[in-house]
């Protein structure tokens, strides 16, 4: 009898995961972001926001200069534009996390030698990133990105991290492939 409050909570955690990580694939295509500027016209060559600006996007610094000037009009300015920058992100980190892995799956399937260990490590490490890009996602547009640098900082470092992956893996089979190619 016990068991039912935990399979209950089992299948709530479970859904909100899913929902989540769904949020954090829908994030790239910016459905609930509006903005007053344009969208990117080419995601792909813009290169990666370095750590600074993610430590300076998600820390309290500028909003304590801000609240120290006691403007109320200017603070909710300044939230709303930081929190429309995070958003921002965190759809750039999102797409570039999906561009990624579809660039992975395409080299992948033409390697004739997997390694399913690494591949299934690749996977986990994906799933969790969409996830993160989706609990990013929520909690900025809730309440905002102030006190979510360690979540955004970690999502940052291991998207780069997953590149970085995915970048040697690639020329490690592009390098394989290319003598069979020359001898047929």
């Amino acid at each position: 009898m016990t068991s039912a409050p935990f399979t209950l909570f089992a299948s709530f955690t479970l859904v909100a995961v899913l929902l989540l990580m769904i949020r954090g694939i829908f994030a790239a295509r910016g459905a609930n972001l509006v903005s007053d500027y344009p969208p990117f016209d080419n995601p792909p060559d813009y290169p990666p926001c370095p750590g600074e600006f993610v430590a300076r996007v998600f820390s309290d610094q500028d909003s304590r200069y801000v609240l120290a000037i006691n403007s109320p009009q200017l603070s909710r300015l300044f939230h709303r534009e930081r929190k429309q920058v995070a958003l921002a992100w965190v759809r750039e980190t999102s797409a570039a996390i999906q561009r990624t892995m579809q660039d992975h799956k395409r080299v992948s399937r033409m390697s004739h030698d997997l390694d399913a260990a690494t591949e299934f490590k690749l996977l986990l490490l994906y799933s969790e990133l969409i996830f993160l890009c989706g609990v990013l996602f929520v909690a900025v547009s809730a309440v905002g990105p102030l006190g979510l640098l360690r979540l955004a900082d970690y999502a940052q470092s291991h998207s780069q991290r997953l590149a970085h992956v995915h970048q040697s893996f690639k020329a490690a089979t592009s390098s394989r492939e290319l003598p069979r190619a020359g001898a047929a």
